[in-house]
């Protein structure tokens, strides 16, 4: 079950224990060891004794939100307490001012190119995050031509290349109808790119119509190809920061398990198990532990996003880390990389 944020049932929690759950859950996610009520009480003014801490972790351990590890006489939370944690106790949550400046100014020092952006993301979400990132390529439910142009090989041979707006790229020997150079080639996609922009391959086969000879050529071959795009696996996935997660102690199983986690995510798995779960609306969805529909994902905590142009492309990102991670920092990271990687696509689909 995904756990989108937003309203969910709240647990008959007294506020005491809302407030010690909060602090079990802070204190885990930045130390990794379990939490008990004599540290509790030293660290922060909860204004009670440790005898009633115990008992009131004895009751939210009963509740299913705290467990014990092991023989500690500490808790740690359950996939339940951080489900808890992330709907009712994290609050609003945004990247500080000064670090969204700073990744804003990352991006504009690159080009206006959809790859480079897609690996810049996954950098700057790893790092920002300190989690394995995961981008993919934003994907049209329909292509749309951007840019085509035509290169002559031999009189009668020429080379079309053609660009949708989700940087989709096609390459296309073209056995020419008649006899052509590069100069009369290049005059014809001059004349013909403006008015073919954006148009779908339905699009192209109407906009055919009324033309002939090497127009209508061109015309055509260009609908074959973006009907071979549609018909296309064209989904590309950047991933970036597999050193944070294997620094964690939870991951420390040495060269098999890192091998476990490339194949996790270099074969797909990842993005198929998660896919179908997503919705299309815009916000930050939280996948942790048991919630996560594949088993090779139940270890993880999971905060993704989609995002692109209404309508037109879309595209998801997130991080994958532990369940003991800071998902306040998770969620403001994932949700801003998803609002600038939306601001910097309506600008090149709109260009």
């Amino acid at each position: 079950m995904s756990q989108e944020l937003g309203p969910v049932p709240v647990a008959a929690l007294t506020d005491r224990q809302r407030a010690i759950l909060k602090l079990i859950v802070q204190e885990y996610v930045a130390t990794g060891r379990a939490v008990g009520s004599k540290s509790l009480t030293e660290r922060y003014a909860v204004g009670v004794s440790p005898a009633t801490i115990r008992n009131e972790m004895a009751d939210l351990e009963a509740a299913g939100f705290v467990q014990h590890l092991h023989t500690s006489g500490g808790r740690v939370p359950t996939d339940q307490g951080y489900r808890y944690f992330v709907h009712h106790l994290l609050g609003d949550v945004d990247l500080p001012s000064a670090e969204q400046l700073m990744i804003r100014h990352q991006f504009r020092q690159v080009e206006l190119q959809l790859e480079q952006w897609m690996e810049l993301a996954a950098s700057v979400l790893a790092e920002t995050a300190g989690h394995v990132s995961v981008v993919t390529a934003p994907r049209t439910a329909v292509p749309r031509l951007r840019h085509f142009e035509l290169i002559a090989l031999q009189p009668r041979l020429a080379l079309l290349i053609l660009v949708t707006y989700d940087s989709s790229v096609r390459q296309l020997m073209l056995h020419l109808p008649e006899e052509t150079d590069q100069e009369a080639l290049s005059r014809l996609a001059d004349a013909l790119v403006a008015d073919v922009r954006g148009l779908t391959a339905d699009e192209m086969a109407e906009r055919a119509r009324g033309t002939d000879g090497l127009a209508w050529f061109v015309l055509d071959q260009l609908r074959e190809a973006l009907l071979g795009l549609d018909a296309a696996e064209r989904t590309e996935v950047r991933h970036s920061g597999l050193e944070n997660i294997f620094a964690q102690p939870e991951f420390a199983g040495g060269p098999a398990e890192a091998q476990g986690l490339l194949a996790l995510l270099r074969g797909g798995a990842f993005l198929s198990a998660l896919l179908p779960q997503l919705t299309e609306d815009p916000g930050v969805q939280v996948f942790i532990g048991d919630e996560n529909p594949a088993d090779e994902l139940r270890r993880f905590g999971v905060v993704v996003s989609t995002y692109g142009v209404d309508g037109a492309v879309t595209g998801v990102l997130g991080v994958l880390g532990p369940t003991r991670m800071a998902y306040g920092r998770s969620i403001s990271s994932v949700r801003y990389m998803a609002r600038l990687m939306s601001d910097l696509m309506s600008e090149l689909y709109s260009a």
